[in-house]
């Protein structure tokens, strides 16, 4: 397993069945609970680091907080950042990319979107 994917979610469920969907991508999944947790497995993962999935309700921060802070923090990151809630309003989802994050993912998800947008996601960039 290469690539390393980081789920910030405060419940225990989502990160069992989301690891488990991950993992059938090959891929490395690190589960953190809280923001000061994934502040310190990025720093551990940074070169193999291509995605963090965020929660927005935390108990501790919500997860445009995290994200400011990570974007602020990693300011030439490599990795993606992408949102990962059940908020379905219009007005989040805006507020999401005008933090400029990779992406939005609404939960609860299908198993096979899923595994598709987050395929995308890791794809490299295109070279034009």
């Amino acid at each position: 397993m290469g690539k390393v994917v980081i789920i910030l979610d405060d419940t225990e469920e989502i990160h069992l069945v989301t690891k488990k969907v991950l993992e059938s991508l090959e891929l490395k999944v690190i589960c953190c609970y809280n923001a000061d947790e994934l502040v310190t497995q990025i720093l551990a993962n940074i070169h193999d680091l291509a995605l963090v999935l965020l929660d927005i309700y935390m108990p501790d921060k919500n997860g445009f907080t995290v994200m400011q802070q990570v974007k602020d923090r990693f300011q030439k990151r490599k990795f993606k950042i992408v949102f990962f809630t059940s908020i379905k309003e219009k007005k989040y989802i805006l507020q999401g990319m005008s933090l400029k994050a990779d992406g939005y993912i609404i939960k609860p998800f299908k198993v096979d979107e899923f595994k598709e947008k987050i395929q995308q996601l890791l794809k490299p960039a295109p070279l034009f």
